[in-house]
């Protein structure tokens, strides 16, 4: 009898847990976050907080190295609308800022838009110079990392320490 029981306990258990469907992970079109960006050189790292908010591919900025905080706000363009903390009435637009490029590239996550109906935990994205790898959070099912490297040699790596789906 004992043994029926726990025979029919197993099946019970495999059938739930075939059936249960997996949640699959979401790489987000508007959202806003808060992340650490490290940048490394041969001699160096340096490590940024960096607030985000990416509403219709347009992008602001914050990034803090501890010592200042700067708030770039891309436009169209090529244009970015700069200003620093410690002089908060003072703006600047600056056509063709070309680290805006770069900035928005990094946490761009539509370079990583699969056509899969599941998105596995990690991907790749190569440009032809930079290999950029995105792993997702388990429990959040959002990107929680993003390694750039360079000829093998890690140059970036973003950690998001928080992420909110904007709709």
């Amino acid at each position: 009898m004992k043994l029926k029981i726990i025979c029919l306990i197993f099946i019970v258990a495999v059938v739930c847990g075939c059936s249960k469907k997996a949640e699959p992970f979401v790489i987000p079109v508007n959202y806003t976050g808060e992340a650490t960006m490290k940048v490394y050189t041969e001699n160096s790292e340096n490590s940024y907080r960096i607030n985000i908010v990416c509403r219709d591919g347009n992008y602001s900025f914050r990034t803090d190295t501890g010592v200042q905080a700067w708030n770039f706000a891309y436009l169209s363009g090529n244009r970015c609308v700069l200003n620093n903390d410690k002089f908060p009435e003072s703006s600047v637009v600056i056509d063709n800022f070309k680290m805006t490029d770069s900035l928005v590239y990094d946490f761009d996550l539509t370079k990583f838009e699969v056509s899969a109906d599941t998105i596995p935990e990690e991907l790749v994205y190569f440009d032809g110079i930079y290999k950029h790898v995105l792993d997702f959070s388990k429990e959040s099912l959002l990107p929680s990392t993003i390694f750039i490297y360079k000829n093998d040699n890690l140059v970036k790596a973003i950690t998001y320490e928080k992420m909110n789906i904007e709709e």
